[in-house]
Order: structure tokens, then sequence, then C-alpha cells
């Protein structure tokens, strides 16, 4: 039986791929970012460790929807498993 690999599997990783292209280290669209978090971290959260404050403060909304995400995808998998027995 041969395993073919499935047309939905193709897209998702060509869109991976497609949108990691921009996103490397070092490119300096993303380095202006940096540079704000750096020289105005501490003003504007009053966080002496830079790494929380960028985490907690600057990107909460996205931390949410990640965790979200990822208890969706935990969810799932386990409705899924306890069905199949």
């Amino acid at each position: 039986m041969k395993k073919y690999i499935s047309i939905p599997f193709l897209i998702i990783i060509t869109i991976i791929i497609i949108t990691s292209i921009g996103l490397e280290y070092g490119n300096p669209r993303n380095m202006e970012f940096v540079k704000y978090y750096l020289e105005q971290g501490l003003n504007d959260t009053g966080a002496m460790n830079l790494v929380a404050a960028v985490y907690l403060d600057y990107r909460v909304y996205d931390t949410l929807i990640e965790t979200v995400i990822l208890f969706m995808a935990v969810a799932g998998i386990t409705f899924f498993l306890q069905r199949r027995k």
C-alpha cells in the first residue's frame, strides 16, 4: 500500500515556508522592534526583567491567543483519542 502526501499537508508546508522567509534573525525590519524594546522597555513597563516585560506587556494578546490555541489542540486530541476506545 503506497502512502501519498496529502494536498492539505503540502499547502500548509508551503504557507509556513513562504511566511517564514521574512522572519530570519537579523532582518532589518525585525531589528526596529528590538531596538525599541531595549531603549524604551524600562520606561514603558517599569519591569526590571526585559524578557518578562516583552512577554507579558508588549506581547500579552499574542501570548493569550497562543495559549488558547494550544489548549484547543490538546482538548481536540484528547477528545479524539477517548472516542477511539
